[in-house]
């Protein structure tokens, strides 16, 4: 993977003792960058052969040859901090001699990989982290099928993402959900983007994971760090960056098969080209994706209605500045088209409803960024500037039950577009690894203008507006933060850290309806400390044990409708025209062992949150929506993951048993304590096996299969509208073929074909006159080729 695996800090001629045990030489490179605390490009390893390891002292450049001493591989030195691992060239070409065939051996049995995580914003190795996170490199992603987020909840613990379609999902962690609608309320997980944020209260992206060289879950909120819309965690996509090493590109083509639907498939490729004789290179993803429809509406005389299509690129540019330092650029663009939501209605069937309009949804994503990195003396520093555009609209039927009255069999449409656009500076110091304090400073800017139109229309040749809103926010962030990690000596140490935020927001909108107007504008200031401590101990090299008490937070807003008749509250009942801030105390106690030779590696915590306040998006009776505080919640539970490798074999976990609980309702909110959290299952589990073998010219066989289980849940925290969804099992079967530069895969997704209530509502408006389901996609058969260059 091209990722720095760890800055460096110590001077290339210093004599260092090292102990790499032998092993692939990604595991053995990433092991030395640790230990020599030296920068390395590792995006040519997974090519290379093993290595042989080394125990000894010496100085890192020459304990790295010596790591690459018959791996195929070479060293190349960008400056006295950091290396970039190379492909060697191949020999020049020899007569041909006759040769005994060779006896074919088993590889020897392999540790697993250590990955490193970088969602803490100092690369840290995943089992060295004091922190609940779970890591997904490339190789294992393409492998289990994992293409986006709602694959990802398949086959990391403690993730749920609601299935309303691509770019309308939420993601929930560790049991903490505020419910599926998206409103006002700012997400409950943090998700980035390398160091970009992507959301703030707007649906994930939905970014098809194309080149991502991998994938962390941190657990638990992570307001010290990330600050406001990480309660439940952080989501942290890590792209390839350019390499100006070599060229390289890749294309890859798919097709598949929906039992009952329509097909669909995906064209992509990408292209790495240096430039500048090896100081920079640019790096380009583009894609084109389709996922068959399977929802059929008899009334509208369609079928297969829900079909979706998906195209983006991502282009990066890496320059080497000199004396250390790095210049990057980088955009992603994303498009999704829907062209209707994926709900059924089971009184009609399965996999069918009756509307009488369609509601299609589109999805635009834009991101841009300019970062540098490098030292100053012996400290660290970046500083990224950023802008993200995201433009969300949608169209719901509200005929079978229209917010205004309407003459019978009126059909009625509710147009809501929303944009989202925000400029993000963020800088960080961070000091010398060698130090026996280990600190990171950092500054958080941040100005999101938030523009949202929302159309009540009789849908006729004339297309009447009923009732409009243009609601405008803006929300200003600024943010101090910091960490210090201190060695307490005999393998304890303690980490101390926090954040001092201020949030401004500002609303105002103007509502009318049949001549009737509404306006409104008002602003609200939100101003805090979110602190963070962990104390660890580590007993022996393979080992760590810690606690750790953290808090996050969102700031408070405002309530609007595009009916100026409808009565916001200022004391008592609901709606309320403001709606507070909540904050979520979490406290965990967690520990992690590599053990048998590092092939056997478990990790497991137990914690409680403490969730004051809780806001979430619900619907008035006009079937509009608006964020209420609900009352106070908690969840307590236990999650652990275990991976076992015994040479191509492969098995791997993961279990999630949690209790979420709403233990004091807001008596304004028509909710039950008996309900508990919404969305949010009290156990789940995922096992998945893997096995690879070489085959005879160079090729490999690998298989894969996956099993996961969603126990039941309910849909919303209002009594009136929560049935009982999930207690269904997702399943994957796969086998691949691969060479140097050929794959060919043949997979099975939702192997059983179960129909399980997914976590989602289909249409606000009719939520409430009967049951709406989101069945999980049909049994699908795909098939991918892909070609190396």
């Amino acid at each position: 993977m091209g990722l720095a695996v760890a800055p460096a800090v110590a001077r290339a001629e210093a004599q260092t003792s090292f102990a790499i045990p032998a092993g692939p030489l990604r595991q053995a490179a990433t092991l030395f960058a640790v230990q020599a605390r030296v920068s390395i490009d590792v995006s040519a390893a997974q090519g290379c052969g093993p290595s042989r390891g080394f125990s000894g002292r010496g100085s890192p450049e020459v304990v790295l040859r010596a790591l690459l001493q018959g791996t195929g591989c070479d060293l190349r030195r960008i400056d006295d901090r950091a290396y970039q691992i190379v492909r060697r060239a191949p020999p020049p070409a020899k007569p041909p001699v006759t040769l005994s065939p060779p006896r074919e051996v088993e590889a020897p049995i392999a540790p697993l990989s250590e990955l490193v995580v970088v969602a803490t914003r100092r690369p840290t190795l995943a089992d060295r982290l004091a922190y609940s996170v779970s890591v997904l490199d490339e190789r294992a992603a393409a492998a289990q099928g994992v293409r986006d987020t709602n694959d990802l909840a398949a086959v990391l613990p403690a993730m749920t993402v609601t299935n309303l379609g691509p770019g309308r999902d939420k993601v929930i962690l560790r049991g903490l959900s505020d419910g599926p609608l998206t409103g006002q309320t700012q997400s409950m997980v943090g998700i980035y983007l390398d160091d970009v944020r992507l959301t703030y209260n707007a649906p994930d992206p939905d970014l098809l994971m194309l080149d991502i060289a991998q994938v962390e879950v941190l657990r638990g909120p992570q307001g010290a760090l990330y600050g406001a819309g990480s309660l439940g965690g952080v989501l942290q996509f890590t792209t390839h960056r350019p390499d100006p090493s070599a060229f390289a590109a890749w294309t890859s083509i798919s097709a598949s098969s929906l039992r009952g639907g329509e097909p669909g498939g995906q064209l992509s490729g990408m292209v790495n080209v240096p430039l500048l004789d090896g100081r920079a290179a640019v790096r380009l993803v583009a894609y084109a994706d389709q996922q068959g429809g399977y929802i059929d509406d008899p009334l509208q005389g369609r079928d297969d209605v829900n079909r979706t299509r998906r195209s983006g690129i991502r282009a990066a540019f890496r320059v080497q500045l000199g004396e250390g330092w790095t210049g990057d650029v980088g955009v992603t663009t994303q498009a999704i088209a829907s062209s209707d939501t994926q709900y059924a209605t089971p009184s009609v069937g399965p996999f069918a409803r009756r509307n009488r309009l369609a509601e299609p949804h589109d999805n635009d994503f834009f991101e841009g960024h300019v970062g540098v990195s490098g030292l100053i003396g012996a400290v660290k520093a970046k500083v990224t500037l950023a802008t993200v555009s995201h433009d969300i609209s949608s169209r719901y039927d509200a005929s079978a039950a229209p917010p205004l009255s309407v003459p019978p069999g009126a059909a009625v449409a509710f147009d809501d577009n929303n944009h989202v656009g925000a400029v993000i500076v963020d800088a960080s110091l961070s000091s010398d690894d060698h130090a026996r304090i280990q600190w990171q400073v950092g500054g958080f800017l941040a100005r999101t203008r938030q523009r949202r139109d929302g159309d009540l229309l009789a849908i006729s040749q004339s297309n009447a507006l009923l009732a409009t809103e243009h609601r405008r926010d803006i929300l200003e962030e600024a943010a101090l933060f910091g960490e210090a990690i201190g060695d307490l000596g005999r393998g304890w140490s303690v980490t101390l850290g926090g954040r001092l935020f201020s949030i401004r927001s500002q609303a105002s909108s103007k509502a009318e309806s049949l001549g009737a107007t509404a306006a409104f504008r008002d602003s609200q200031d939100y101003v805090g400390f979110s602190p963070k401590a962990v104390l660890s101990f580590q007993p022996t090299s393979k080992t760590l044990v810690y606690v750790q008490a953290t808090e996050g937070y969102r700031a408070g807003g405002f309530n609007t409708s595009p009916i100026p008749s409808q009565p916001f509250l200022t004391t008592g009942g609901e709606p309320q025209r403001a709606y507070d801030g909540d904050d979520l105390w979490s406290f965990e106690s967690g520990a992690k062992a590599s053990l048998m030779d590092g092939r056997l590696r478990l990790r497991g915590a137990v914690f409680l949150a403490l969730w004051k306040s809780i806001q979430s998006d619900q619907l008035l009776p006009s079937g509009l929506p608006y964020t209420a505080n609900l009352g106070d919640g908690r969840n307590i539970g236990v999650e652990a993951e275990a991976a076992y490798v015994a040479g191509p074999l492969r098995l791997d976990a993961s279990f999630l048993l949690n209790a979420p609980e709403l233990e004091k309702v807001d008596p304004a909110f028509p909710g039950r304590k008996d309900l508990g959290l919404a969305g949010v299952p009290k156990h789940a589990l995922a096992l998945g096996v893997s096995y690879e073998r070489p085959l005879v010219g160079g090729w490999r066989l690998g298989t894969d299969a996956r099993l996961s289980y969603v126990g039941p849940s309910r849909l919303s925290f209002d009594a009136t509208t929560a049935p009982i969804m999930g207690d269904y099992v997702t399943a994957r079967a796969g086998v691949r073929v691969q060479s140097e530069r050929l794959s060919a895969g043949l997979a099975v997704d939702n192997l059983f074909d179960g129909h399980g209530d997914t976590f989602a509502y289909g249409n606000p408006f009719s939520l409430r006159l009967g049951r709406q389901s989101t069945p999980q996609r049909p049994r699908t058969v795909s098939l991918e080729l892909k070609v190396r260059y």
